[in-house]
């Protein structure tokens, strides 16, 4: 039977899970000297003999380093003792285990502003045709007398790279979240509402009809009331069960926001809802909708701050606008300011906000180009691509309207895009 030599991985393991860093000479000799004295009994350890000994007779400053350091040799020599072994080395089984504690994650709970906030009169609809030829909605969507609260709830920031996706450094934003214990309901999971909010201009608001498919309803997918509306039952301000359409109820339209939601609502937990706010106006420039000028910023303001009275939680923005300012070249500069603004007065931090490109084929195609600038002048901005997306045949006067077919595949580019960036 040979005889080999173990160094018990209880002596190594003791080394290895102490922390020596800031440490001066004396401490870190004496901590591995103490280390290996179960090794070698209590009190024949070159630790505890220094222990005992006078104080006047105790080695100082470097003489204790190479002191202690040689002693630390002999020790761990003795404390390798022959044992009987088989052929077969056998290691001893490890019974130091280094436990780590850590921290429970913390729970965020997203704050319901403590507002009231005041609903915007009922917009009146009628036809018209903008200067540029596009269809609009004359729409008397003065916002409410009083100016609006713009106290907001304590919202996490979101810390997303802006970008492309795919090229980005993406990490979890507003994630459907298990939920925070409610200790109230012994335990149970508090759903979420999910607020989006949809701007822009006629291709944000749908061009082509819907259809039957289209208004299939979802309960857990709510919408607050942009117009009143006869064939829905819709009134303005109001929280209903979303179906197209969602803006303009004289157009009857179908647009990305509705299959945006269907896809969206596929990713949150049983309980969980979603909340979509539209806000976008056929025809309008940016400027309409900036709050330096404009006269639509503080309706926006108003319709989404309803929505965090209600308890929802501003997840992201949809945006599809530029066909009346085809080419400016301030408009990436106004589109950047009008984020800036919503996102303080909302308190909502730096929420995903998503730009589509404008029709490949359509009469403001050229106008991507500037639409691909926002990523680099706004934080967690993205681009939604209209790639091999088609213009609506029957749209022969302005030629920049998404048919039925790309206005469904766009909706559903939307929620990839902003499934990403919230890492659901």
């Amino acid at each position: 039977m040979n005889h080999r030599r173990h160094c018990p991985r209880t002596q190594r393991a003791s080394l290895e899970h102490q922390s020596i860093e800031g440490m001066s000479p004396q401490s870190t000799v004496r901590l591995l000297l103490r280390a290996a004295a179960p090794t070698t009994g209590a009190f024949s350890s070159p630790y505890w003999a220094l222990k005992r000994a006078p104080v006047e007779s105790r080695p100082t400053g470097g003489r204790l380093v190479t002191v202690l350091a040689g002693a630390l040799g002999v020790v761990l020599a003795a404390s390798c003792a022959s044992t009987p072994s088989s052929n077969v080395e056998t290691q001893p089984t490890d019974t130091t285990t280094a436990t780590t504690s850590v921290p429970p994650a913390p729970t965020t709970s997203a704050t319901t502003p403590a507002q009231t906030s005041a609903q915007p009169p009922a917009p009146t609809t009628t036809p018209a045709t903008s200067s540029n030829g596009e269809t609009s909605a004359t729409t008397d969507m003065t916002a409410p007398s009083t100016d609006p609260i713009t106290s907001a709830p304590d919202t996490p920031s979101d810390d997303v790279t802006s970008g492309e996706l795919g090229n980005s450094g993406l990490s979890s934003g507003h994630q459907p979240s298990t939920g925070a214990d409610d200790v109230s309901t012994g335990g149970a999971r508090t759903p979420v509402f999910h607020v989006f909010l949809l701007l822009g201009q006629s291709n944000m608001a749908g061009y082509p009809k819907a259809q039957a498919a289209d208004k299939v309803e979802d309960p857990r997918v709510r919408v607050l009331g942009f117009d009143a509306c006869a064939e829905t039952g819709r009134e303005e301000g109001k929280w209903d069960v979303a179906a197209p359409p969602l803006h303009e109820c004289w157009n009857g339209a179908v647009g990305p926001g509705d299959h945006f939601a269907k896809v969206m609502i596929e990713s949150l937990p049983e309980g969980d809802t979603i909340g979509l706010v539209p806000c976008a106006i056929s025809g309008e420039k940016i400027e309409t909708f900036a709050k330096n000028g404009g006269d639509k910023y503080s309706w926006i303001l108003s319709r989404a701050q309803a929505a965090q009275a209600e308890g929802g939680v501003i997840d992201g923005i949809l945006f599809h606008q530029g066909e009346s300012n085809t080419g400016d070249p301030s408009w990436p500069g106004k589109v950047k300011q009008l984020v800036t603004d919503l996102r303080a007065d909302l308190g909502i931090g730096d929420v995903p906000f998503l730009a589509g490109e404008l029709a490949p084929t359509g009469n403001s195609a050229s106008h991507n180009t500037l639409v691909n600038q926002l990523p680099s002048l706004i934080d967690n901005a993205f681009v939604v691509s209209a790639q091999g997306l088609s213009v609506d045949p029957a749209d022969t006067q302005w030629n920049l309207h998404f048919d039925h077919d790309s206005v469904v595949t766009f909706g559903q580019r939307y929620a990839a895009t902003m499934r990403e960036a919230l890492g659901w």
